[in-house]
C-alpha cells in the first residue's frame, strides 16, 4: 500500500518499490517494467524513477555526456520529453540515445509500443538498426564475495570480450563502400540525376544491411556516415528531379545519421541542401534561415562558402540587397582564408564540394535578382572562364548552361539584346541541355521578358523568343 494521503505512484511508493526490487536482485529493466505496469508510467518516466533521479539530475548527466555548454539540457526539457505524446515535445532518436546512455539501456526501451508509430519513418528506420536489448549484467552471489564469484566474473569478462571482438563488417567492405560513395559524389557532378539514382539506392541499401549486423563502435560510426552521405546524395538527386517532398525526406533521414555520430561537416552540408530544397520549393525565407543555421556547424572553409552563397540567393529573391551583399562578401572572405581541407567538402568533393566556378555562378544569380546586372555579368563571365579551365571529367553538368542563363538575364536587364543572344545561343542551340535543372522555367522567364517592353516591338527579340520556344524542353 502507498503512503496514506499520497496518490498511487508517488515518490514514497516508487522508492519503496525500487529498494525492494533492488534488494531482491532485480535488474533495472525489470524495475522499470514493474514501475510502468503498476502505475502506468511511460518508459521514459519509469526508467528515470528506476534510478531515483530528478529531471534536473537527468539533465545534468545529459550535459556531462554532451560536453557542450551552448545549448544545455534542462529539467523542463526532460519533463516535456516525458509528457509526450499527450503534450510536450517528441524526443528525437538523438535524444533517446542520450537518455539511454544516462539510464544504462537502449533507445528502443524508452518508447512504448504505441509511441513508436508516432515517430517519423526515417527515425524508426534508425531505431531498427540500433541494438534492441541490453545484455544483462552478472550479479554477485548473495551472502558475500567468494573466490569462485571473482573467477566467474573474470570468465564472464573474457567471454564478453571474445564476443565483442567478433564483427560481421570487414575492413575491405567499408573500403569498397567508401570508394562507391566517393565515385557517386563525383559522378553526380557531370551526369543527370536519373542516371545514377539506382546506383545510389543500391549502395544505400547495402549500408542499411550492414547496419543490422554485429559491428564494432568505430565501424558502426563509419556506416552511419555512409548512410548519411548516401541519403544526402539521394536528397540532392531528388531535388534536381523536381521531387521536393522526397528530397526533404531524404535530407531529414541523412540528418538523423549525422546527428547520431556528431558529424559537423555533414550537418553543414545537409543544412545547405535543405536550404536549396526550400528555395526551389518557393520558400526563400526558410532557405535563408536554414543556410544561416548551417554556419553554426562550420565556420570556415568550403562548406561555409557554400552556405553563404545559398543564403545570398535566398536574400536576393526576397529583395534584401544589404543582406545579399553581406553574405556574398562573407563567402569571398572565407574563400580567401587559408584553412585545413575538410574531409567531406574538399577530399570527397564532387556533389559535396563547392568550387569557385559555382560560387561565381551563384553570385551572378544573386546580383541579377537584386537589380545589379553589371555585377551579374561580371560574375557570370568569371564563372564561364573557370568552367572552361576545368577538365571535362570534373566539370559540373549544366554548370555552363545555368551560368549563361544568368548572364542572359543580366544582359537583358542592361537592354543589350545582341549580347544576350550570344550568351544564350550555346544553351538553346542543342538538345543536350534538356536535362539542365529548371531549364524550362528559366527559358520561359526569358521569353516573358522578350515579350514585354522594351523588347516587345523588336524583330530580333521576337526571333530570339521563337528560337527559345523551339528548344525541346519547351515543346
Amino acid at each position: 500500500m502507498g503512503t496514506s494521503g499520497a496518490k498511487p505512484g508517488s515518490k514514497p511508493d516508487r522508492e519503496r518499490l525500487r529498494h525492494q526490487l533492488l534488494a531482491a536482485g532485480c535488474d533495472p529493466a525489470r524495475i522499470a517494467a514493474e514501475m510502468a505496469g503498476r502505475w502506468q508510467f511511460n518508459p521514459r518516466q519509469a526508467w528515470r524513477y528506476t534510478h531515483g533521479l530528478s529531471q534536473t539530475a537527468v539533465a545534468a548527466r545529459c550535459n556531462d555526456l554532451l560536453g557542450d555548454g551552448r545549448a544545455p539540457m534542462t529539467g523542463k526539457r526532460i519533463s516535456e520529453y516525458e509528457a509526450w505524446p499527450q503534450r510536450g515535445i517528441r524526443p528525437t532518436v538523438h535524444v533517446l540515445a542520450l537518455l539511454a546512455r544516462v539510464y544504462g539501456t537502449v533507445p528502443r526501451a524508452l518508447l512504448a509500443d504505441d509511441e513508436l508509430p508516432l515517430l517519423p519513418e526515417s527515425e524508426r528506420l534508425v531505431l531498427d538498426q540500433l541494438p534492441a536489448a541490453e545484455p544483462a549484467a552478472p550479479q554477485p552471489e548473495a551472502g558475500g564475495l567468494s573466490a569462485a564469484a571473482v573467477r566467474a566474473a573474470a570468465h564472464a569478462s573474457g567471454a564478453h570480450a571474445e564476443l565483442a571482438e567478433v564483427t560481421e563488417v570487414g575492413a575491405i567492405t567499408l573500403e569498397q563502400l567508401d570508394h562507391d560513395v566517393v565515385q557517386l559524389a563525383r559522378t553526380a557532378m557531370h551526369l543527370q540525376p536519373a542516371e545514377i539514382f539506382g546506383e545510389l539506392v543500391r549502395v544505400r541499401d547495402r549500408v542499411f544491411q550492414l547496419l543490422r549486423r554485429r559491428a564494432h563502435p568505430a565501424q558502426q560510426t563509419h556506416l552511419y556516415l555512409l548512410a548519411g552521405q548516401t541519403c544526402g546524395l539521394l536528397a540532392s538527386a531528388s531535388m534536381e528531379l523536381g521531387c521536393y517532398g522526397a528530397a526533404a525526406e531524404q535530407s531529414r533521414a541523412a540528418w538523423v545519421y549525422a546527428e547520431i555520430i556528431g558529424h559537423n561537416g555533414l550537418k553543414a552540408w545537409l543544412r545547405g541542401t535543405q536550404a536549396l530544397i526550400a528555395f526551389w520549393s518557393g520558400n526563400p525565407r526558410e532557405a535563408a534561415q536554414l543556410a544561416e543555421a548551417g554556419r553554426e556547424h562550420l565556420r570556415q572553409g568550403t562548406g561555409f562558402v557554400r552556405l553563404c552563397n545559398i543564403e545570398s540567393r535566398a536574400w536576393a529573391h526576397l529583395g534584401d540587397v544589404r543582406e545579399t551583399q553581406r553574405v556574398i562578401g562573407m563567402g569571398h572572405r572565407a574563400r580567401e582564408q587559408a584553412t585545413e581541407p575538410d574531409e567531406l567538402h574538399d577530399v570527397v568533393g564532387g556533389e559535396f564540394g563547392f568550387d569557385e566556378a559555382r560560387q561565381s555562378f551563384c553570385n551572378a544569380g544573386a546580383w541579377v535578382q537584386v537589380g545589379k546586372p553589371v555585377l551579374a555579368v561580371e560574375a557570370a563571365e568569371r564563372a564561364l572562364r573557370l568552367y572552361a579551365s576545368e577538365a571535362e571529367r570534373t566539370r559540373r553538368y549544366g554548370g555552363e548552361a545555368s551560368t549563361r542563363l544568368e548572364m542572359t538575364d543580366g544582359y537583358l536587364a542592361l537592354r543589350e539584346l545582341d549580347a544576350a543572344d550570344v550568351a544564350l545561343d550555346p544553351v538553346i542551340g542543342t538538345s543536350a541541355t534538356a536535362g539542365v535543372a529548371h531549364l524550362a522555367t528559366r527559358l520561359s522567364g526569358i521569353c516573358e521578358t522578350l515579350d514585354s517592353p522594351p523588347f516587345r516591338s523588336s524583330r530580333e527579340a521576337r526571333e530570339l523568343a521563337d528560337r527559345i520556344r523551339a528548344h525541346p524542353v519547351l515543346r
